[in-house]
């Protein structure tokens, strides 16, 4: 038997509750780029290191939240897939097979 999916639907949804989910999905991305530049700049202070601490800490910040950023559209994007098509039974098809016209 398949298990239900624990996230409901985007039509059960409403808009408010949408909205609400991707502020905190922005928010986090947001975060997850400042606080590492921000604790480069407080260490660099500390050690008396500057800008080395902040640059790197900006470099891992940026590359995180991109990675975050693109795997949550990624999965948005699937998500999106599967509730358009017809039947959620059939393989999805992919970009790179080629259709043979007789």
């Amino acid at each position: 038997m398949p298990h239900p999916d624990p996230t409901p639907d985007r039509q059960k949804r409403s808009s408010f509750a949408e909205a609400h989910l991707w502020v905190s999905r922005l928010t986090t991305i947001s975060l997850e780029m400042a606080l590492p530049a921000l604790l480069g700049h407080w260490l660099d202070t500390k050690w008396e290191t500057k800008p080395v601490m902040t640059a790197i800490g900006a470099f891992l910040g940026f590359g995180c939240g991109l990675t975050h950023l693109l795997r949550m559209t990624k999965e948005a994007e699937r998500k999106d897939r599967k509730s358009k098509s017809p039947s959620s039974n059939q393989p999805e098809s992919s970009s790179d097979e080629k259709i043979e016209v007789d």
